[in-house]
C-alpha cells in the first residue's frame, strides 16, 4: 500500500479524529501499537499499518511502500501529490498538487462542520479566510419546522467551525519546532559582527542609524541562511528573525532605558553567549522602562476610550441634512466610503455600489461629521453616511471603536520593535 492510499482511506473511516492517529502519522512513535484500524507501527525493515477488513471484525498489518522506517510518515507542509475529484468530501474538482497539511484542515475542519458545502480550500489560508466566506453565505438557524436549504450555510455550521478549530489541539505534532537551522546563528556569525563592529567607533554605535544597519545587515544573512528550512515563514516570520531571534542569536541590540535624546547603548553579544554583564544596568533599565511605558500607555489611551464614550453616549444620527457648506476637498474615492455624499456641482451625491464605477479612483469634495452642524452633540445622515445613519444610536461606539484603535496601538508599541531605516523620497516634505 502507498502512504497516499493509507492516508485517504484512514480519512474516509474518520481515523483523524484520533488524537493517536495524528501522532503516529505527523510524528515518530516507537512502539508495538494494538491491532486497531489504520494503527501504523514501525518496525526496522518496515512502516505497517493495520488494514481493517470490509466489516471491521479482522484486519492485517501491511507494509507501506514509500515509506522509510523511523522517518516521519507525513510532513505538514510536503507534497501529497495530485488530489482526484471525491477523493475528499468537500473536493469538487483534479487539483494537481496539494499538501497533507492542507488535506489534514480540509477535513478536520470544512467537512467536519459544513459536509461538502465549502469546497476544497488550497492553502495556505486562515480562519479569516474561512470567516470571509460565512459573511457573505451564512443565514440564521431555521425555525422550529422549517427545513434546511441543502448547500446553505447556517449558523450552527459557523459554531462547528469554532469547535473544529478549538480542536486542532493535536497540531502541536505537525509543527517543525527543531529544524536543522533554526536553533543556531549562521555560520560565521561571531567572525561577521566583529567585521562590521569594527567599522565604527564607540561613538557612533550609541548612533540608532548606524546600530540598524548593523543588525539589518547580520539579519539580513540569517534570513538567507534559513531559506528552504522548516521553519521559514512558519514558526519564524520577519518581526521574529528581526526581534527575538536577533537577540537570541545574533546580537542583542540598543538598550535605551529612561535616557532621552534618542540615543542607546547598543549590547553587541547575543543572549546565546550569556548575559552581558558590562551592560547589565542598561538591560534592567529597560526592562523597568518598558514595565512604566506599557502601563502609562495603556492608561493614556484607555482614558480616550472612557473620554470620548462619555461625550458620545447621548448623541445621535439626525435624519436630513445639517446645512453645511465646508467639506474635505479633493478626497480620493475608495470602495470604503460608500454611503457617504459628495459634494459635485453645488449637489449632494450619495457614493453606492451602483455609481461607485463612476467615481472610484477619482478625487471628490466629500461631507463630514467635523464639519457637521447638527444641534447640540448630534450628527447629520448627510455628514455621518448611510451605513451609521441606519443605526442612529451608534455614535457611541462608532468613535469608542477608533479610540480603541490608538490604544491597541499604544499597546502594541510596547511589544518588542524591530528596528529599521527606509529611504525617503526626495518630496517627502511636501
Amino acid at each position: 500500500m502507498l502512504k497516499k492510499d493509507y492516508f485517504l482511506q484512514s480519512i474516509r473511516d474518520k481515523a483523524h479524529y484520533a488524537r493517536e492517529w495524528m501522532l503516529r502519522c505527523f510524528s515518530i512513535v516507537i512502539d508495538d501499537p494494538k491491532e486497531i484500524p489504520w494503527a501504523l507501527k514501525h518496525t526496522p525493515d518496515t512502516v505497517e499499518v493495520y488494514v481493517p477488513s470490509d466489516d471491521g471484525s479482522t484486519g492485517t498489518w501491511t507494509v507501506l511502500e514509500d515509506c522509510i522506517p523511523y522517518e516521519i510518515p507525513f510532513v505538514y507542509h510536503e507534497s501529497a501529490g495530485p488530489l482526484k475529484k471525491g477523493d475528499i468530501l468537500n473536493l469538487d474538482r483534479d487539483i494537481l498538487d496539494t499538501t497533507w497539511g492542507t488535506i489534514i484542515i480540509n477535513v478536520r475542519v470544512l467537512c467536519y462542520a459544513c459536509g461538502d458545502i465549502i469546497k476544497f480550500m488550497e492553502g495556505p489560508f486562515t480562519p479569516m479566510d474561512i470567516e470571509n466566506i460565512f459573511v457573505k453565505e451564512m443565514k440564521s438557524n431555521p425555525k422550529e419546522g422549517e427545513p434546511i436549504e441543502p448547500g446553505q450555510l447556517y449558523v450552527f455550521h459557523w459554531l462547528k467551525v469554532g469547535k473544529a478549530v478549538g480542536d486542532l489541539d493535536g497540531f502541536e505534532f505537525v509543527i517543525p519546532s527543531v529544524t536543522e537551522h533554526a536553533l543556531q546563528p549562521y555560520p560565521g556569525m561571531k567572525e561577521h559582527r566583529k567585521e562590521l563592529l569594527g567599522r565604527y567607533t564607540p561613538d557612533e554605535l550609541e548612533d540608532p542609524v548606524i546600530q540598524t544597519k548593523i543588525q539589518n545587515e547580520m539579519v539580513a544573512r540569517y534570513k538567507e541562511y534559513l531559506k528552504g528550512d522548516p521553519s521559514e515563514g512558519f514558526i519564524f516570520k520577519d518581526k521574529t528573525i528581526g526581534t527575538s531571534l536577533k537577540q537570541m542569536f545574533l546580537i542583542h541590540g540598543p538598550e535605551a532605558g529612561f535616557q532621552e535624546g534618542g540615543r542607546a547603548k547598543l549590547v553587541p553579544t547575543s543572549l546565546d553567549e550569556g548575559i552581558n554583564l558590562d551592560y547589565f544596568p542598561e538591560m534592567m533599565n529597560s526592562l523597568r522602562a518598558g514595565a512604566y511605558f506599557r502601563g502609562a500607555m495603556t492608561a493614556l489611551a484607555g482614558t480616550d476610550v472612557d473620554l470620548i464614550g462619555r461625550i458620545f453616549q447621548n448623541s445621535r444620527v439626525k435624519e436630513g441634512f445639517c446645512g453645511t457648506t465646508d467639506v474635505l476637498l479633493q478626497v480620493p474615492i475608495t470602495k470604503r466610503f460608500i454611503g457617504r455624499w459628495m459634494r459635485i456641482d453645488g449637489k449632494r451625491v450619495q457614493l453606492t455600489d451602483e455609481n461607485l464605477k463612476d467615481f472610484i479612483d477619482t478625487k471628490q469634495d466629500i461631507y463630514d461629521p467635523s464639519f457637521c452642524k447638527a444641534e447640540e452633540n448630534d450628527i447629520c445622515s448627510v455628514c455621518i453616511g448611510q451605513r451609521l445613519a441606519d443605526y442612529p444610536t451608534s455614535l457611541g461606539s462608532a468613535v469608542t471603536e477608533k479610540q480603541s484603535v490608538l490604544m491597541s496601538v499604544m499597546m502594541a508599541s510596547a511589544h518588542a520593535k524591530e528596528l529599521k531605516t527606509v529611504p525617503l523620497k526626495e518630496d517627502w516634505l511636501e
